[in-house]
């Protein structure tokens, strides 16, 4: 008898713990994010069917990815229903989120989910030294790093987000 109290105390310590964890997550997000950002998360379809990870430091980047010449936001996304994993970029001019990964094919398969770093990626090129490919950048781009010699870099068109697998 001794010995259950104590083990559910535990137990029970873990599981306050946990739920505390994931508020913990939330009120980082909530206090943290520019307020423009909370109506569009709210009211977006696409934004409610995922949810924001803090994973990483920093958990957003904010860039003008558009050129709209307004700061756009960026969080590291997990679909709520098959858990892929991918980039979330919200557009401040008009309110429009789009989804790259999180099951939809990029030039590194559906899912995010080997990203070890991110960085807000400023060279004016994205090159390709397996098959000397190189795309011209007039904006920020996004850069989702996978090995030191592998990374997938996400970038604006002009028309849309496109991605670049990028390996020296």
């Amino acid at each position: 008898m001794k010995t259950v109290i104590p083990f559910g105390l535990m137990l029970w310590a873990l599981l306050l713990a946990s739920i505390s964890f994931g508020e913990t997550d939330s009120l980082l997000i909530q206090n943290n994010i520019p307020a423009w950002v909370k109506p569009v998360l709210e009211k977006s379809e696409m934004a409610q069917k995922h949810q924001i990870l803090t994973d990483f430091n920093p958990f957003y980047f904010e860039a003008d990815f558009t050129g709209d010449g307004q700061v756009d936001i960026a969080f590291f996304v997990e679909n709520k229903i098959d858990k892929t994993k991918g980039v979330m970029i919200i557009n401040n001019v008009k309110n429009l989120v789009y989804v790259i990964g999180c099951g939809t094919a990029t030039d590194m398969g559906t899912s995010l989910s080997w990203t070890k770093r991110w960085f807000i990626y400023r060279n004016k090129y994205i090159m390709n030294d397996g098959n000397k490919k190189k795309i011209s950048l007039k904006l920020p781009a996004i850069q989702l790093i996978r090995t030191d010699t592998n990374s997938l870099v996400i970038y604006w068109t002009g028309k849309k987000y496109k991605t670049f697998l990028q390996q020296s």
